[in-house]
């Protein structure tokens, strides 16, 4: 009789830790499943005895696997603050978990806007101008409002850009991605010009690039016309933001 009286004070000591709680219920739901078959067993047919059986086979090793990776990779909650020797022990742990979630949570807000080289460049000139003020930014704080203010101000250049570009002009900047002729560039201009001649009638083509040259989207290589880095990040902001291509003109 003294292992019945003994199994409520285990139980009341299990249930003090993650661990002990885990361990609790592991042991109650195979115990209730081997009474339950125990029990029952004789009065179930084949087909029905198969899936408790497999239960019972399986249970442990699914449970084997499960704490395994429990104890590989959350192993700092598995105990209760009474588990640890001394206080220091206990926050000592939470402040290496806390770091840790930090350092995770401080790599997400740093990737902020995406891997566009407009965003790097825009971060140097940020930390560029503090430097030259001597202002400090070494630290995780300083650099995570650097990308911040840098990828806001990249999406106020996205869209003063989009505001003022024409339908036409996205398409000759997807085109030149990989580079498009002078000849293409002005038969491409000719055209829009002549399905737009009330607002276009008077423009020739230096004009109708010169947008395009002047906000860095495209260059051109000898007869070439190309489209620049921050042309192609032009492009990967539109086709992310849901934007249309299809402007005016």
């Amino acid at each position: 009789m003294e292992p019945s009286f003994q199994f409520p004070k285990s139980m009341k000591d299990f249930s003090r830790n993650p661990l002990g709680i885990i361990a609790l219920f592991i042991v109650l739901v195979y115990g209730f499943a081997c009474i339950i078959f125990g029990y029952s067993s004789p009065a179930l047919q084949p087909d029905e005895r198969t899936p408790i059986i497999w239960f019972i086979v399986l249970f442990p090793l699914c449970i084997l696997f499960l704490f395994g990776w429990l104890v590989s990779r959350h192993h700092d909650k598995l105990y209760a603050p009474q588990d640890y020797r001394t206080d220091d022990s206990f926050l000592k742990t939470l402040t290496q978990r806390a770091a840790k979630d930090s350092a995770v949570y401080i790599d997400d807000l740093l990737q902020y806007g995406g891997d566009l080289e407009i965003i790097k460049d825009q971060e140097t000139k940020i930390k560029n101008d503090l430097h030259k003020r001597n202002l400090s930014y070494d630290n995780d704080t300083s650099n995570v409002l650097i990308r911040q203010l840098a990828a806001s101000q990249v999406l106020s250049w996205f869209e003063r850009i989009y505001n003022a570009i024409f339908g036409s002009q996205i398409k000759l900047l997807t085109a030149a991605k990989d580079g498009v002729e002078l000849k293409v560039v002005e038969a491409a201009f000719q055209t829009v010009k002549e399905n737009n001649l009330e607002q276009l009638g008077t423009w020739n083509l230096e004009q109708y690039l010169l947008y395009l040259t002047s906000t860095g989207l495209l260059h051109k290589e000898n007869e070439t016309f190309k489209t620049t880095k921050y042309g192609n990040d032009f492009l990967l902001i539109l086709e992310s933001s849901g934007f249309t291509k299809d402007r005016q003109f």
